[in-house]
């Protein structure tokens, strides 16, 4: 976002801006709080927000879901409690033992 210089501005400009951005924070709060008024009502009913706005002909929200543990796929013969399941970026203990000349299968549970 660029930054406004507002020694530059005069005062009716300054005053208009005071004025937008009272507004904009006004607006902003009275959202939030009809937010969490909603989500609240619902809990005391029982229902979730995803169904209200389903119902509501809204867009389905994506609900993220929980993924189950994977199981170690290698562990570090130095340390065995330091293992990886061979997702998301490699270990440093699994690096380094690539780098002393080891193989991923060497490393294998």
């Amino acid at each position: 976002m660029p930054k406004i210089n507002i020694s530059l501005m005069s005062s009716s400009e300054l005053q208009s801006l005071r004025t937008d951005i009272d507004s904009e924070i006004a607006r902003r709060q009275n959202k939030m709080a009809a937010i969490e008024e909603i989500k609240r009502l619902a809990q005391e009913k029982g229902l979730k927000v995803e169904d209200l706005l389903a119902e509501l002909g809204g867009s389905k929200v994506r609900v993220r879901k929980e993924m189950a543990p994977v199981p170690a796929r290698y562990r570090n013969p130095d340390n065995a409690a330091q293992t990886w399941s061979g997702r998301g970026k490699r270990p440093i203990w699994l690096n380094e033992a690539i780098s002393a000349g080891k193989t991923l299968d060497e490393l294998k549970v």
